[in-house]
């Protein structure tokens, strides 16, 4: 458990980077910029390693390209090009708040693809996660604020739809295919990241650049990458292999609370009981929820 509390604070660190980073350049040739370096990094990483321990590059089955073509789009390119658009007029808790939703798509897919069963004390602990941040959404609605925010909140909740079943297709390719980690990561990321910049030079100004502080942007972007796709990503598809995704997923709602604080800290963003209020339940679902996956025997001890 205390392995994902810390896998929720770095994901909680990769929204309040990101919401800064997009005060520097346009969205998409952001996101281009990072996971193409990414990509190389963690490839170029796997390259070394196969060279020295198995005297060989290493390679990728054919009939596999499929998945790891759904890995290119639903994993990196689709959700990060819908989310970082989206975020320029949500705060980093607000989105932060509707990934929420992912372990509901999440537990959908994984009966199609790991025909793992739902019990009533499963259903019950993601309900009352889900319920953590209606007050939220009801206090939107009550300042006035809610419905200027619906087309972005609308592009968010694409991109968690498409970041659940890419995750599902990383825990197929882990566990099932016996792919490393970082080999589908950097995969996705480097050919997403090239999709994006080709996307960016369509739809987003060059002109004079689409970069509007160059040293924030270069620093913020290095600081992404490392936090984000090299540690988050790894240490989330590590995880994998113990937890299952639904589960990895619905710990998810920790990552709101810990975002408000850093929104808060670093970007001055506001922070009500609303917080305070999804902690609880959070706590409490969780729990419900954890206990009843260990009975079934889909954790291990």
């Amino acid at each position: 458990m205390i392995a994902i509390i810390i896998l929720y604070i770095i994901c909680a660190l990769t929204f309040t980077i990101s919401k800064a980073a997009l005060a520097t350049a346009a969205p998409l040739f952001f996101m281009g910029v990072r996971m193409i370096f990414a990509g190389v990094v963690l490839l170029g990483y796997m390259m070394i390693k196969n060279i020295i321990v198995h005297k060989s590059i290493g390679k990728i089955i054919w009939a596999d390209w499929l998945l790891f073509l759904q890995i290119i789009l639903f994993h990196i390119y689709l959700p990060f090009s819908c989310d970082l658009n989206a975020l320029r007029y949500l705060t980093s808790t607000q989105s932060s708040v509707l990934y929420n939703l992912t372990p509901f798509i999440t537990a959908l897919l994984s009966y199609w693809w790991f025909k793992e069963r739902m019990t009533s004390k499963k259903w019950l602990g993601l309900a009352l996660g889900f319920s953590a941040f209606l007050p939220g959404v009801i206090c939107d609605i009550m300042r006035g604020c809610f419905f200027k925010h619906v087309g972005p909140q609308l592009l968010t909740i694409g991109a968690v739809a498409c970041s659940a079943y890419g995750w599902v297709l990383m825990r197929r390719l882990v566990k099932k295919k016996n792919y490393s980690p970082l080999t589908v990561n950097g995969m996705g990321m480097f050919f997403g990241g090239i999709l994006a910049l080709l996307t960016s030079g369509i739809f987003e100004s060059w002109s004079p650049s689409p970069v509007v502080d160059m040293k924030a942007f270069i620093y913020l972007t290095l600081l992404i990458v490392f936090v984000a796709n090299i540690i988050f990503y790894n240490f989330y598809s590590f995880l994998l292999k113990k937890y299952t995704a639904t589960f990895l997923s619905f710990a998810g709602f920790l990552c709101p609370l810990f975002t408000a604080l850093f929104g808060m800290i670093f970007l001055s963003e506001c922070i009500d009981w609303t917080v305070f209020f999804a902690m609880g339940l959070v706590c409490v679902g969780l729990y419900i929820f954890y206990e009843e996956e260990l009975h079934q025997g889909y954790i291990l001890k």
